[in-house]
């Protein structure tokens, strides 16, 4: 089976954390046995990435086309020049590595592009739908009609978690198979943390990541604790300097750290650094980052924000209200106390059996078989 993956975010040399999770699954499903190629339309002001670039990685070909921005304001116009886009590479890709039994599109984002090849090409389509824009868009927005085209266009609909499902089971059926978790490389490391008890959180420092929350909740953990205790947040995103400054008017400069980006081969060991994981994002539809940090064993915090209500169990941690800071601040002190009650070995077997590559990879590539014996796109 030849899959062709679009996914409406990927790495590129200007940006390489951008969508590795896309890569990642895509992968996953050459390594499960398929054939795998992945086209990503990148159009863009914000840096100077222009051409096309084609490459073969862990069995995957790779066509990344880079194009400026010719309709900065027009959105309609970003839609246009990525699908002559599409349509260009999809030519090569066709000479070069052969013409794909089925297109699996990752996020609504690009929809009207990959429906347009899809119909041009006489292709099924396989679509999967990831991004937050699907709970945060109200009805009769822009962004619900396009998700309404392509699901119902597709063969078979998925999503990563029951709250996206929520959403999209009223337009027409979806099935929920979760984002991967890399089993292999994502393992418990013997770590040394000292006396002090580690809390960590991964992501880019954005409104929606709720770490003005995490911050005031971890001042009031250190009001009520004697213990030695750290916060440390990964990522870099606008609110970098509002949320230096805050850690800074709590007095919590000691112990409280923004430490940039984590390159992804080092993500394993920020993971396995930690006691206690925490997500305190205001909306997610699945969350990455939880399981990964599940994987190495690790308990989790989670606000009730989306997906990671599919993630957080009795094994494994907590589930707190949005944006509720006396409630993440008990959480995290319970944690202090009760971590070592929680199993590293049970939490992993639990994440590998629901998340890890070899589960997951089955659903893809079952769901794209079942798309290619429901035929071309109309």
């Amino acid at each position: 089976m030849k899959i062709l993956m679009i996914p409406s975010w990927y790495p590129t040399p200007q940006m390489p954390m951008l969508g590795t999770f896309y890569k990642e699954q895509a992968e996953a499903m050459a390594a499960a046995g398929a054939q795998v190629a992945v086209i990503y339309a990148d159009v863009n002001g914000r840096f100077s990435g222009n051409g096309t670039h084609v490459f073969t990685e862990n069995g995957v070909y790779t066509i990344l086309c880079q194009k400026l921005n010719v309709t900065p304001r027009v959105e309609r116009g970003r839609v246009w020049q990525r699908t002559a886009m599409l349509r260009k590479a999809f030519r090569h890709l066709c000479r070069e590595w052969g013409r794909p039994d089925v297109v699996n599109l990752r996020s609504s984002l690009q929809g009207y592009e990959a429906l347009a090849l899809c119909r041009r090409e006489q292709l099924p389509l396989f679509f999967m739908e990831h991004s937050s824009v699907v709970l945060t868009e109200g009805e009769n927005t822009a962004a619900r009609r396009r998700l309404t085209a392509v699901m119902q266009a597709a063969g078979v609909n998925a999503c990563v978690s029951e709250a996206l499902r929520a959403v999209m089971q009223p337009i027409a059926d979806t099935r929920v198979i979760p984002d991967l978790v890399d089993d292999g490389r994502f393992v418990p490391m013997p770590q040394d943390t000292g006396d002090t008890f580690r809390f960590r959180a991964m992501g880019q420092l954005r409104p929606i990541k709720g770490y003005d929350t995490l911050i005031a909740a971890f001042a009031t953990l250190c009001e009520r604790t004697d213990r030695a205790v750290r916060l440390e947040i990964a990522g870099a995103g606008a609110l970098r300097e509002q949320l230096q400054q805050q850690i800074a008017d709590a007095g919590l400069s000691d112990v409280c750290r923004l430490v940039g980006i984590i390159p992804r081969e080092e993500t394993p060991r920020f993971m396995n650094g930690c006691d206690c994981f925490i997500c305190s994002s205001r909306h997610e539809t699945l969350s990455c980052v939880l399981n990964e940090a599940a994987a190495c064993g690790k308990p989790l915090i989670s606000t009730r924000c989306g997906g990671p209500a599919d993630i957080i169990t009795a094994t494994n941690g907590l589930l707190v209200a949005v944006d509720d800071v006396a409630a993440m601040a008990e959480a995290m002190e319970r944690m202090l106390c009760e971590a070592e009650r929680y199993s590293p070995e049970a939490i992993r077997a639990e994440t590998v059996a629901r998340f890890g590559k070899e589960a997951v990879s089955r659903r893809l590539l079952a769901a794209c078989e079942e798309a290619i014996a429901g035929g071309a796109v109309h």
